[in-house]
């Protein structure tokens, strides 16, 4: 039997594929911040083990992955998010987006990637379409995971005739009780059980970047190619309906 490893699996798109990885048969092991949502979850099926971990904290990271024993899949998804103008965030608040979406992901990445040299196995990290280009209302949430994109890319590079795969996730708008902090209406949103569907897809072959949905991408897409002049007449716009 496989063993996947969903960090932030207590809600969201970690919760759902979660459920998806085990309707499969998978060994499905979650961790998270808060033990009362992952035993929610645990209790959905039997396939489902639980680990409390803060990937801030190198020290739980590595405990976490010495119980759950050998890895094939690391869906690296934990995440945080705070909507903001850039003066209305402190810098703790930015510095906490960013030990949480990059840092913690990389202790993550760190903890399994010698095993996974040896044994071969697969890591997926979850991104986001927001790290494609600086948005307005997203200067901490943003540049940690445009951070994470490049780190990705560093990793399929430098590992790519390894026994490990690299992918990275680029999801846009999904429900969940970070993008319920949003005031503004949210372009494609998906449910995270439709998200789930996407990325298992994804999932199944080494294609690196998973992105969804395909509509919001190729829109964001596009903002990455214009030039900034026009960028920035759009982006007025967006910060209006904000």
């Amino acid at each position: 039997m496989s063993t996947v490893w969903i960090t932030g699996g207590g809600s969201g798109i970690g919760k759902a594929l979660a459920l998806s990885f085990c309707s499969d048969g998978w060994d499905v092991v979650i961790s998270g911040r808060d033990q009362h949502r992952l035993q929610k979850v645990c209790k959905l099926s039997p396939q489902i083990r639980w680990i409390v971990c803060d990937i801030k904290n190198e020290d739980e990271v590595l405990s976490a992955q010495s119980k759950i024993g050998p890895i094939d899949l690391a869906v690296l998804n934990a995440g945080d998010y705070r909507p903001g103008l850039t003066n209305a965030c402190s810098q703790k608040e930015h510095r906490q987006i960013f030990e949480v979406n990059y840092f913690g992901t990389l202790n993550c990445i760190q903890a399994v990637l010698p095993k996974m040299k040896r044994n071969g196995g697969k890591i997926a990290v979850v991104g986001s379409l927001a790290g494609y280009i600086g948005l307005p209302n997203a200067s901490a949430y943003g540049p940690s995971k445009a951070a994470l994109i490049s780190l990705c890319e560093s990793l399929r590079a430098e590992l790519q005739d390894s026994l490990v795969t690299v992918q990275l996730i680029n999801p846009g708008f999904v429900k969940s009780a970070l993008t319920d902090k949003n005031n503004f209406t949210m372009p494609n949103l998906l449910s995270a059980e439709q998200a789930a569907i996407e990325i298992r897809h994804g999932l199944e072959g080494d294609k690196f970047e998973i992105s969804i949905p395909k509509i919001f991408v190729w829109r964001m897409k596009f903002l990455q190619m214009i030039p900034y002049q026009f960028y920035f007449y759009l982006a007025r716009k967006m910060l209006k309906q904000i």
